[in-house]
């Protein structure tokens, strides 16, 4: 059986880049994943809400997934990683692969898990991503530090208290970090 016989590539007459998907085109890639890694043995919980939900105000998490008081999993996904079908399907098949025993972190089941997956769906899942608008959100970001010893810069949206008190931190280096912009 290949992919397409599976379902996870396949999105009606979507491929590649598109205008952002819509809730039930959403919901159907999540259906599909889901299906998909329980026909792999991955043991993905069966509380999982049939609803991907949208943050506006992320930009730099790309998704979430995010258990309940009631023991269900909601996936939130970022506004920002929406105009990117193949970005979207990496993301909620990450966060999916987060609702099985064991695997609320990145330790090696979960990396497991998703090299399973990723091998059934021709994409590599990795812990962290990148969306194609990551770059030009950066550029954006009113608030940039700088560290004075290594030069890593440090992008904020929010006037938070690293950059109302930048000397109160440090770098990973052990630099000083300075306001840039």
């Amino acid at each position: 059986m290949d992919k397409e016989e599976k379902g996870f590539d396949n999105c009606g007459a979507l491929s590649g880049k598109t205008q952002n998907l819509s809730d039930r085109q959403l919901d159907a890639i999540l259906e599909r994943t889901v299906k998909l890694a329980r026909s792999l043995n991955i043991p993905v919980s069966d509380r999982i809400i049939p609803h991907v939900f949208i943050n506006s105000r992320r930009r730099t998490i790309l998704g979430t997934c995010e258990k309940q008081k009631s023991g269900e999993y909601k996936i939130v996904l970022s506004e920002f990683v929406l105009s990117d079908e193949a970005g979207v399907k990496n993301v909620i098949a990450h966060e999916v692969l987060h609702t099985c025993d064991g695997c609320s972190n990145h330790g090696s089941l979960w990396s497991a898990y998703a090299k399973l997956l990723g091998d059934a769906t021709g994409q590599q899942i990795r812990r962290t991503g990148k969306s194609e608008r990551a770059d030009e959100m950066r550029l954006n970001a009113p608030y940039i530090l700088v560290c004075r010893k290594c030069g890593r810069e440090f992008h904020r949206y929010k006037r938070s208290a690293l950059v109302k008190r930048p000397e109160r931190y440090r770098c990973t280096c052990g630099g000083r970090i300075a306001v840039k912009k």
